[in-house]
């Protein structure tokens, strides 16, 4: 397995700090996630955390698979506890969050990158590449890391440019009007994610019904498009055997940073009209995943 590391230097977060978890499963007394930005450790996010408003529908709130920006209320070094909180984000801070992460992200994919190139085989070698050069350039100026690799990635040096990783997109429309209806969609969706591995892995949202928009981010562009590609037939073929429709609104392509960072505020706003809009439904669409 290829080496993980923290994208700070500290090992956990602060109190109030906001950060990027993904939803790892939902229990009785809230949901447990994955730190993203501090090596997949634990935290957990309590019910009364969710929103401030009354809860009538958990799956409007959150959903397992899905990316939240949370904010740390108790850390517990010792014991390993992290309690965060949802409904304490404002839409600033999670716009900060949003760009705080992709950046960090950024930076992790190159030196993961590095790593792979000089056969790095333990977590411990790839915390020292850190220390010598993301974690070195923060300690003099904060955030100053992303920066100083986007210079050095825009001026390569002669010995060839060290790659980034790139987001690829494809925006489909898949729908089923006959007896199986949703479930035949979300098979067919299923059939598609099916695909992901750990290097590419596959996302698939919700726009709004039939569109949905499928994305990967890999360092390998050409390969980001092909799985798509993959991916494509699988969803067609499924859902055309169940009596469904299918069709390609746009054809997979590489996205920059800015068309991303769009399409997550979109994403962000289409989910805060589900829920104001839709609070009572048990069924929340908005991520496939």
């Amino acid at each position: 397995m290829a080496p993980s590391c923290r994208f700070y230097a500290k090992r956990f977060p602060q109190v109030d700090e906001v950060i990027m978890v993904n939803v790892r499963s939902i229990a009785e007394m809230g949901a447990y996630v994955s730190l993203l930005e501090y090596n997949n450790i634990e935290g957990m996010i309590l019910l009364s955390e969710l929103s401030r408003r009354r809860i009538r529908s958990i799956n409007k709130l959150i959903r397992v698979g899905r990316n939240e920006c949370v904010v740390v209320i108790r850390v517990d070094e010792e014991k390993g506890y992290i309690d965060l909180s949802k409904r304490r984000v404002s839409q600033e801070e999670m716009a900060q969050c949003e760009e705080k992460f992709a950046k960090a992200k950024a930076v992790n994919s190159i030196l993961r990158h590095v790593a792979h190139l000089l056969e790095y085989q333990h977590d411990e070698q790839l915390e020292d590449l850190y220390v010598r050069t993301a974690w070195a350039f923060d300690d003099e100026k904060p955030g100053s890391a992303y920066e100083m690799f986007k210079k050095a990635v825009s001026k390569p040096p002669s010995t060839g440019q060290v790659p980034v990783a790139s987001s690829n997109n494809v925006y489909i429309e898949v729908a089923c009007y006959g007896y199986e209806g949703i479930d035949a969609v979300k098979g067919a969706l299923r059939k598609g994610l099916a695909l992901t591995t750990e290097d590419m892995p596959i996302k698939i949202n919700l726009i709004a019904p039939p569109l949905y928009v499928m994305t990967t981010q890999t360092l390998e562009r050409t390969e980001g498009v092909l799985l798509l590609q993959k991916a494509i037939n699988a969803i067609k073929e499924d859902i055309e055997e169940g009596g469904g429709v299918f069709n390609v609104q746009m054809a997979p392509k590489v996205v920059t940073d800015t068309e991303e960072m769009e399409l997550a505020k979109q994403l962000e706003k289409l989910e805060a009209a589900n829920r104001e809009v839709d609070g009572d439904d048990d069924y929340d669409e908005e991520e496939t995943k």
